[in-house]
């Protein structure tokens, strides 16, 4: 009777089955090996990377975005900034100079349209579906935004609303 339920569970594959070994795996260093000089006179290995960035001035996440006057609370709380001293540094990165139109006629008639209800406040567009029919997250407002902005004059093939006029990034 043994011997039958030994075989049973053999073909059934409970036995001698192969496994692989993780060879990617290698242990965690705690302590960071940092190639830019001015980080590394202030990196602290008693402390956590998060600490270690905030007292730089640093956001320790950077997928969240928060207000800027919201981090200079958060940095004033933590203490002083080190010798690293942030700017202020547009949302959107540089546009290339090689594409005639960066962006589509239609995220610009749909920013634009955005824009001339409710200006740049991203978390009113947001929430306004009639508008934001597309449903674009707050994130994807924001970028969309600024690369709208950040167009040049021969870029750009919608006028700007006057409410967000003042933000038009001049070369």
């Amino acid at each position: 009777m043994k011997k039958k339920a030994v075989n049973k569970k053999r073909r059934a594959g409970r036995y001698g089955k192969t496994k692989l070994k993780n060879k990617n795996f290698r242990r965690w260093n705690p302590n960071p090996k940092i190639s830019d000089p001015m980080v590394q006179k202030h990196w602290d290995p008693s402390k956590s990377p998060a600490a270690n960035l905030a007292r730089m001035g640093l956001q320790s996440l950077p997928g969240k975005i928060r207000e800027k006057h919201c981090v200079a609370e958060h940095v004033a709380c933590m203490g002083t900034i080190g010798a690293i001293e942030l700017f202020d540094v547009p949302d959107s990165d540089r546009l290339d100079e090689l594409k005639k139109y960066p962006m589509a006629m239609a995220d610009q008639q749909y920013i634009a349209k955005c824009f001339a209800k409710h200006g740049d406040d991203y978390n009113r567009i947001f929430m306004d579906i009639k508008t934001n029919d597309m449903q674009y997250t707050e994130t994807q407002l924001r970028k969309m935004g600024s690369r709208f902005l950040l167009l040049d004059a021969d870029q750009r093939e919608i006028d700007i609303p006057e409410n967000v006029h003042h933000l038009v990034y001049t070369h």
